[in-house]
């Protein structure tokens, strides 16, 4: 039996929408939580989940340890961009630079959970396509924000981007259900992978996990990497955590596009190390 931590913040429309929807689905029993504001617990798949709220950002969510003895966490949220577009995302935290502008430490990446992750993004797929949900992105985000402090597995699910999706309570719903499943049911055989390269919204990763059965743990974005060509050092840290911090030993390391040559130099001898298969 895991023991499951999901959190939310209760100022977030998307992540209370969400939480209400899952402790719906369920016989979730109130309990008191030291800092929470709100929470219940209650049994899915035979494991004992907490589903709690916290009047902080879920960036600032750093103290989860503090709280509880976790197999691993799942935070349910809200996802912004300028762009507008519609999504549900699944990504892991983590600050792949000298900044930690959104919550956790600079340079640091959190323990990610491929499998965790995998599942939902293939349950808001099926279920997206069940509801008959058009016009709506469903994919991985690359690693960013906080926490990072956290010491057992997380993973972050979300709404985008605006207050209009964020109250939808379809997505809500759909977002629920698949959080749901992903506990309840058994991981699914994948095989864990790390990516690097791409663009923030991960989609040829999620092309390569829906059909080719590769979980992503860490992706680590061209962006990133354009901030760290000047820190060959920060570069080979961040990498290496990318690959060393995952619930599951990674197997792949997968290059999307025109990753430069240090990149490449750098991820094969990582690869070598940990004795990973790299895909260009």
């Amino acid at each position: 039996m895991k023991k499951v931590v999901v959190a939310y913040s209760t100022l977030d429309i998307a992540g209370r929408g969400i939480a209400v929807k899952l402790a719906s689905l369920t016989e979730c029993q109130k309990t008191t939580i030291k800092r929470s504001s709100e929470a219940c617990a209650t049994e899915i798949g035979g494991n004992e989940v907490v589903i709690a709220g916290f009047n902080e950002d879920v960036l600032y969510f750093g103290f989860l340890d503090e709280l509880f003895e976790a197999s691993y966490y799942i935070v349910v949220s809200r996802h912004s961009a300028t762009s507008g577009i519609k999504s549900l995302t699944v990504h892991h935290t983590g600050n792949p630079s000298t900044k930690a502008e959104y919550g956790g430490r600079p340079r640091e990446l959190a323990i990610a959970n491929p499998p965790i992750a995998f599942s939902i993004l293939t349950e808001l797929s099926s279920l997206s396509a069940s509801r008959r949900i058009e016009g709506v992105e469903i994919t991985y985000e690359v690693t960013h924000h906080g926490p990072t402090e956290v010491r057992k597995p997380l993973t972050f699910a979300e709404i985008g981007s605006t207050i209009d999706e964020w109250s939808n309570e379809l997505y809500q719903e759909v977002l629920a259900r698949a959080v749901y499943r992903a506990i309840a049911e058994p991981q699914p055989p994948c095989i864990p992978s790390v990516g690097i390269g791409g663009g923030h919204y991960a989609h040829q990763f999620t092309q390569r996990a829906l059909h080719q059965g590769e979980c992503y743990g860490h992706i680590i974005s061209r962006h990133a990497l354009k901030d760290l060509r000047e820190s060959p050092e920060l570069l080979e840290s961040i990498l290496r955590q990318a690959v060393a911090k995952s619930s599951i030993q990674t197997r792949k390391i997968i290059l999307e596009g025109k990753v430069p040559g240090y990149v490449k130099q750098v991820a094969n001898s990582i690869a070598a190390d940990y004795g990973l298969d790299v895909v260009e």
